[in-house]
C-alpha cells in the first residue's frame, strides 16, 4: 500500500497527497490548514504579500487573502514535516510534563522561530483534540503566523443545539467538556476561548473542540460566572425541554453558589446519573453533594484505571460519567510473512455480529465481536498448526458459551484452558519434547456493545488508543525479563540476561497448571481504537514510536481501517521485518445513551 496516496472523498479514486484535485472527478483533495496572522505593529517592516504565506512557498493562500488575517491555506508539501514539528522533536524539554510552559509562560521563548502566539497551544497539548494541535508557526518581519487544523466545516455548537432536539445527556456532556477546559484556559489567560460562541464546535463524531484560542482582555478578568452566563443563553435557544436540575446548577454557578470547576463538574455528574422516566418531569434535584459515588460494576475498569482514585481530587476531574451506547464498530485484520520468513506461523480470527434496531426513539446498535491473534512457535509445521488450533478452539468455544451478556472471567478462563489442552494433547500424542513441542501466544478481545474483555498469554500485545489518553499498552509480556521486573529487578538488569525474552507461558507446551492468563474488563466511555498484534509488529517499540502517525488518525470515522492497517504492516516490514507480522484493529465509537436520557 502506498504511503503517498489517499482516497478521494467523492469517487474513492486513489490520489497522490501532493495533488490538489482528483484527476477522475475533479474534487479538491489537497491538504488544508487554518491560518491565523497576528500583526506586531511594526509598520517599518513589510510582510509577504504574494500568493504564498511563507517565504519557502509551502503554504498557498486559499480563503486567506493579504487583507484577511484568518482563513484557509493549502499545504503544497503535505508529506514534509513542518518546521515547528522538527523544532519540537529537537527540543522536547521545552514543554513541561504537566503540559504547562516553564517559567509560568512569562517571557519564555523556546526558540526564535516559535512565536508567542503558538505557546498556549503547546502548553495545552494534553487537551487535544478539544484544543487544536498546532501544525506550524513562525514569525516573519511584522507578523506572527500559526497554522491549525481546519475546523471551519465542524458544526457550531450554537447551531446544533438550536436546530436539533438533543437528549439532555448530550447537553450535559457538552457542558462538562467546556467546564473541564475552563481552569486550564483561565490559568494561562485564554478563558475567552470558551465564551466565543462560534468557536465552540463538534466534529462528525460529535467530539467537542475549539476552532482556535482567544486571549483574555487585560482589564476584564473572567470567572466561572461568565461561563455559566453563556450557558444560560445557549440553553435558552436549545430545543430541549427545560431541566430543573440543569437550570438550577447553571443558576447556582451564575450567582456564585457553585464557585469552583470541581464542584460544578460534580453536580453535572450527579445530574447525569439521576434516573429518568419517559413522559415525566425530572425530579427536584437534591442539595449539592461534595462527592459522587461510582456506579461501576466491580469487575469493570474505567478508562484508564488510574482515574478511579483521582476523579474527586482537585480540579482535574475526568469527563462526566454519562451512560454510553454503541454508535458504530469497524474492524480489519491482516497478516504478513515478513521479509525474512518463508512461512507464516501467525494466525488471526475476526468474528463480528452487528444488529441495528430503529424506531421512533431513534437507532440503537448492538454488537458482539471476538478478535484473536496467535503467534505460533515450534517450527513452521508446528507453529502454524498450534496458532490455527488455538483460534479455531476459541471460536468454537464461544459460539456455545457466549449467547447473551459478555462472558464472565470464569468462562473466558475456561475457554483458554480448553485451547491449551487441545494443543497439549497433540504434543503428548506425538511424544514431542523441548523445542519440538508446538505452542502459541494469545491475545483476545471480546466486545459486547460498550463492554470489553481482554485476555492474553505470551508476548503478543493489545494496545488501546483514545483522544484523551493517547496510547496505552493493556498487556504485560509473559517473559523472563518482565517477571524479573515484577520481582523488583531493575529493568536494565532484567533485560541484560540472555534469557530475558524467553516466554514464561504459552498455550500448548504444558498442561493447564502452567497457564495463568491475564483477563481484564473495560467499560468504554469514549471513542476507542484497539490494536491486537504479534511481536513481529510491536518489536523495537515500533507502536510506541509511530502510533500518533499511524493509529491516532484511525479514530476518525472517515479513516479506512484496512488501508491504515496495511500502512502499519508496511512500516513494520521496513523497521522490523525479521518475523511474521499480524494485526487486528477495532474502532468503537460511542455516544450518550439516548434512550436512558429521554425524559421528555
Amino acid at each position: 500500500m502506498s504511503l503517498t496516496h489517499k482516497a478521494c472523498l467523492q469517487c474513492s479514486a486513489r490520489v497522490p497527497l501532493s495533488v490538489e484535485s482528483c484527476p477522475k472527478c475533479g474534487a479538491f483533495t489537497g491538504a488544508l490548514w487554518w491560518a491565523i496572522i497576528n500583526d506586531l505593529g511594526k509598520p517599518e517592516s513589510s510582510p509577504v504579500t504574494d500568493n504564498y504565506l511563507d517565504l519557502g512557498k509551502r503554504y498557498r493562500r486559499n480563503s486567506l487573502t493579504p487583507e484577511v488575517k484568518e482563513g484557509q491555506v493549502i499545504d503544497c508539501q503535505p508529506l514534509q514535516k513542518s518546521v515547528l514539528k522538527v523544532l519540537l522533536e529537537q527540543e522536547k524539554e521545552l514543554i513541561a510534563p504537566t503540559g504547562t510552559l516553564h517559567n509560568g509562560g512569562q517571557g519564555f521563548h523556546p526558540s526564535s522561530w516559535i512565536p508567542d502566539s503558538a505557546l498556549p497551544y503547546l502548553a495545552l497539548h494534553e487537551f487535544c483534540p478539544a484544543i487544536p494541535d498546532i501544525h506550524d508557526a513562525w514569525q516573519q518581519e511584522s507578523q506572527q503566523v500559526i497554522l491549525l487544523p481546519d475546523r471551519s466545516k465542524w458544526q457550531v455548537l450554537q447551531d446544533l443545539w438550536s436546530t436539533q432536539p438533543l437528549p439532555i445527556l448530550q447537553i450535559i456532556y457538552g457542558l462538562d467538556e467546556m467546564a473541564k477546559l475552563w481552569k486550564a484556559l483561565a490559568d494561562i489567560g485564554y478563558a475567552r476561548s470558551l465564551l466565543v460562541e462560534t468557536n465552540l464546535r463538534f466534529d462528525e463524531d460529535q467530539t467537542f473542540g475549539l476552532q482556535r484560542l482567544y486571549q483574555d482582555g487585560k482589564d476584564t478578568p473572567l470567572t466561572l460566572k461568565n461561563l455559566a452566563s453563556m450557558w444560560q443563553e445557549l440553553l435558552k435557544i436549545s430545543k430541549i425541554v427545560p431541566s430543573m436540575g440543569l437550570n438550577r446548577i447553571v443558576e447556582a454557578t451564575v450567582t456564585g453558589e457553585i464557585a469552583t470547576v470541581t464542584e460544578l463538574r460534580l453536580q453535572l455528574q450527579e445530574l447525569a446519573l439521576e434516573p429518568r422516566s419517559e413522559g415525566k418531569a425530572p425530579p427536584e434535584p437534591p442539595p449539592f453533594i461534595p462527592e459522587v459515588e461510582s456506579n461501576q460494576e466491580d469487575n469493570f475498569d474505567t478508562t484508564p484505571p488510574e482515574e478511579l482514585l483521582t476523579e474527586t481530587v482537585g480540579e482535574d476531574l475526568p469527563t462526566a460519567v454519562i451512560p454510553m451506547q454503541l454508535l458504530t464498530l469497524s474492524d480489519a485484520g491482516l497478516s504478513d510473512n515478513g521479509r525474512q520468513r518463508r512461512h507464516n506461523e501467525d494466525c488471526f480470527g475476526l468474528d463480528t455480529h452487528i444488529s441495528k434496531q430503529q424506531g421512533n426513539r431513534g437507532q440503537r446498535m448492538q454488537c458482539q465481536g471476538l478478535y484473536i491473534v496467535c503467534d505460533g512457535m515450534g517450527g513452521h509445521a508446528s507453529g502454524e498448526v498450534a496458532s490455527a488450533m488455538a483460534v479455531e478452539s476459541l471460536q468454537t468455544f464461544f459460539k456455545t458459551h457466549w449467547t447473551g451478556e459478555l462472558p464472565t472471567r470464569e468462562v473466558i478462563h475456561e475457554g483458554i484452558l480448553l485451547a491449551n489442552q487441545t494443543i497439549y494433547k497433540v504434543n503428548q500424542e506425538k511424544a514431542s519434547f523441548g523445542s519440538g513441542r508446538m505452542g502459541t501466544t494469545l491475545v483476545m478481545v471480546l466486545v459486547q456493545d460498550t463492554k470489553v474483555a481482554i485476555a492474553h498469554v505470551g508476548d503478543s500485545r493489545i494496545y488501546r488508543v483514545n483522544r484523551k489518553w493517547g496510547l496505552e499498552q493493556l498487556t504485560t509480556d509473559h517473559e523472563v525479563g518482565q517477571r524479573a521486573i515484577q520481582d523488583g529487578v531493575d529493568p536494565k538488569l532484567a533485560y541484560a540476561r540472555p534469557d530475558a525474552y524467553q516466554l514464561t507461558q504459552a498455550l500448548g507446551p504444558h498442561d493447564q497448571s502452567y497457564i495463568k492468563p491475564d483477563i481484564r474488563f473495560l467499560d468504554l466511555n469514549e471513542d476507542t481504537l484497539f490494536l491486537l498484534c504479534s511481536d513481529g509488529l510491536s518489536d523495537n517499540e515500533l507502536i510506541e514510536a509511530h502510533w500518533q502517525s499511524y493509529l491516532s488518525p484511525l479514530l476518525s470515522s472517515g479513516a479506512n481501517l484496512e488501508e491504515g492497517l496495511h500502512k502499519l504492516i508496511s512500516l513494520g516490514n521496513q523497521k522490523n521485518g525479521h518475523d511474521n507480522l499480524t494485526g487486528i484493529v477495532i474502532r468503537i465509537k460511542v455516544q450518550p445513551d439516548l434512550e436512558q436520557s429521554l425524559w421528555f
